[in-house]
């Protein structure tokens, strides 16, 4: 189980107040015609994904079907929330994430990315992401779990980490 924030401004005090919850955090491969897959899409095209995170009506068959590519759903207590996509190549993971609007702001990404490192194959040494610069969120999230910046695609700001 993991222990993440859940915090929430309190107005009479001026101050943001913090409470505990316990998750247990699973992550799951998908397989190709899996019943979450209607799930999966809907989080997909919530607007506050799908603005940094584009997919097209084959994005899951193709993270199904790449050799080297897997996508892991992000269970928390039995709920799917989200999930993480994965490439490797060589000694090279690329990756992406996206967590339910619903289930914010409570660790789930930080805790499901780090579960995720300690799955990765001894081999992989490096671990890249490309992260819009408008996104704040996951900029500030990558930068907590240690990555660094390596540079510069038109919008998009490439975040490493060295294993």
């Amino acid at each position: 189980p993991c222990i993440a924030c859940r915090s929430r401004f309190d107005w009479r005090t001026d101050q943001f107040q913090f409470e505990e919850v316990n998750m247990f955090i699973e992550l799951v491969r998908l397989k190709h015609g899996d019943s979450d897959l209607d799930e999966l899409i809907r989080i997909h095209q919530e607007p506050s994904v799908s603005r940094f995170l584009s997919t097209s009506d084959n994005y899951f068959k193709y993270v199904t079907g790449t050799e080297g590519g897997d996508y892991y759903k992000i269970i928390v207590d039995g709920i799917l929330v989200g999930g993480i996509h994965s490439e490797i190549d060589s000694n090279t993971v690329s990756l992406s994430i996206c967590v339910d609007e619903k289930h914010r702001c409570l660790g789930i990404a930080e805790k499901s990315l780090q579960k995720f490192f300690s799955l990765l194959p001894s081999a992989v040494k490096t671990i890249e992401v490309y992260i819009e610069e408008t996104n704040i969120p996951s900029i500030l999230l990558f930068q907590k779990l240690g990555f660094q910046t390596s540079g510069k695609e038109q919008e998009l700001i490439k975040y490493c980490k060295l294993l």
